[in-house]
């Protein structure tokens, strides 16, 4: 399941829970598409505190709408991610090594409120 949560005008969050499947993505695509329509660059917030796994079919529809932005790569300038989860962290780690200009970081659940405001954080 994905979640649209309460954001800044330039901020998409989410949160992510349980198994996420293919048809999850149809709300967090078209709210991603919202904002870089309304703002030159745009932060991620995604809270994963209850992420458990994702269908085949959502993995796929990940992948295509990833790659369908990478000529827009450049303007998505934050990306918190909210996990306690040392994979996800090593995941975001490898996310920011591929992808210099995106500046992610990890934040524990207990800081939710900071993560919002440094995904806001975008100049």
């Amino acid at each position: 399941m994905i979640e649209i949560m309460p954001s800044p005008a330039n901020v998409v969050a989410f949160r992510v829970a349980d198994v996420v499947t293919a048809e999850d993505y149809g709300a967090v695509i078209p709210a991603i598409e919202k904002k870089l329509n309304e703002h030159r660059d745009i932060g991620i917030l995604a809270d994963l505190t209850r992420f458990k796994d994702m269908t085949v079919g959502a993995l796929g529809r990940d992948l295509q709408y990833g790659l369908s932005k990478l000529g827009e790569v450049h303007r998505f300038k934050r990306a918190a991610v909210i996990s306690d989860k040392q994979w996800i962290k090593a995941a975001t780690d490898l996310t920011g090594a591929f992808f210099p200009q995106i500046e992610a970081r990890v934040f524990a659940e207990h800081e939710k409120s900071e993560a919002m405001e440094w995904a806001a954080g975008v100049q």
